[in-house]
């Protein structure tokens, strides 16, 4: 979670007013998704039995349009299929039960992808859920399926634009999308306008060696038209980008703080975790609260506070360790799909 390389930037003055009061980083304050990081990072127990936490990530598809230069979906060996609907409505509620607030409606993959998107949307404002949120390429669905996602109830969108013009952003991407996310964006842009609620809206740029100096170019192109333009550097995501360098964080809080649900119902430690190395537990045979305290899960958690992380993915992911990762449940995942 450090912020060292990651630059975030203002791009209009809804968050200035209105997102960040009550937040501030390294004594000043941050922009939206900084102060967010942030947060997460602070109330984090790091301990071997945390509290059920206040966040969830479901990957209701595990299915991507795109691929990505950057990203290790294209390496995934999984069946593309969705979450059984029936297993996510039982999963949000009961989530929602031990304390969740907030949940992700993505995990890796293209949520759009999803067939139920706006009926999940729909169940989790119905729930309470605080903040419903998505990470999208935006390539996907018209106007109408932005304003059906919208009007479901859904808080937050951030999109994935990795290029600031055609040419740079289909050498990262994979396919030539850059104008239907244009108007896709600027639509949404414009249509929270006219909802009773804000709507936070953002842009996250990878930057790696196809698009060296696109976050300057996608600032500039769409200024005034999001909250919110945030820069990463491409890294050995999930321990399977071996091209690229290890993260600069020292230690990963998600195995204490966050909820991630894979489409199959397991629960696993992370969100990109492709092949289910990390996948713990099948939710279809234990409730929620048994699957967070399972004897599983909180050995994998002693691993990190131990650093005892050689031969998982995390080790891989967080180290920079080589070697092909022992999946944590074998019964869940064939050895012949963790990663080398």
């Amino acid at each position: 979670m450090s912020g060292k390389r990651t630059q975030f930037i203002v791009a209009s003055e809804v968050t200035k007013t209105s997102s960040l009061d009550g937040f501030f980083v390294n004594n000043r304050r941050e922009t939206w998704l900084a102060s967010r990081f942030a947060h997460f990072a602070e109330t984090t127990h790091r301990v071997e039995a945390p509290p059920f936490p206040r966040y969830l990530m479901i990957e209701t598809s595990n299915i991507c349009n795109h691929a990505c230069s950057f990203c290790a979906y294209s390496k995934m060996e999984r069946p593309k299929q969705h979450m059984d609907r029936a297993l996510f409505h039982r999963l949000v509620r009961e989530a929602y039960d031990l304390g969740a607030r907030e949940v992700g409606l993505f995990s890796g993959a293209e949520p759009l992808t999803c067939k139920w998107l706006e009926e999940y949307i729909r169940s989790c404002a119905d729930i309470g859920y605080e903040y419903i949120y998505i990470s999208t390429n935006g390539s996907l669905g018209s106007a109408d399926r932005y304003r059906q996602l919208l009007d479901a109830g859904l808080n937050s969108i951030k999109f994935s634009v990795n290029g600031g013009n055609r040419e740079t952003y289909r050498k990262v991407h994979g396919v030539d999308h850059f104008d239907r996310v244009v108007k896709n964006i600027r639509f949404v842009s414009e249509y929270r306008k006219h909802l009773s609620r804000h709507v936070f809206l953002a842009i996250s740029v990878v930057e790696c060696k196809e698009n060296v100096g696109a976050y300057e170019e996608v600032v500039r192109f769409f200024h005034g038209t999001v909250d919110e333009i945030s820069q990463y550097n491409a890294n050995n995501q999930s321990g399977q980008m071996h091209d690229l360098p290890a993260p600069d964080f020292k230690s990963c809080d998600l195995p204490f703080n966050k909820v991630h649900i894979s489409r199959e119902g397991y629960l696993r430690a992370c969100c990109n975790d492709y092949e289910n190395a990390l996948a713990m537990e099948d939710l279809s045979h234990m409730s929620l609260e048994q699957a967070w305290n399972s004897d599983r899960f909180r050995e994998l958690r002693m691993r990190h506070l131990e650093e005892r992380l050689n031969g998982s993915l995390c080790g891989n992911c967080i180290r920079g360790h080589l070697g092909k990762p022992a999946p944590l449940n074998p019964e869940l995942v064939p050895v012949s799909r963790t990663v080398g």
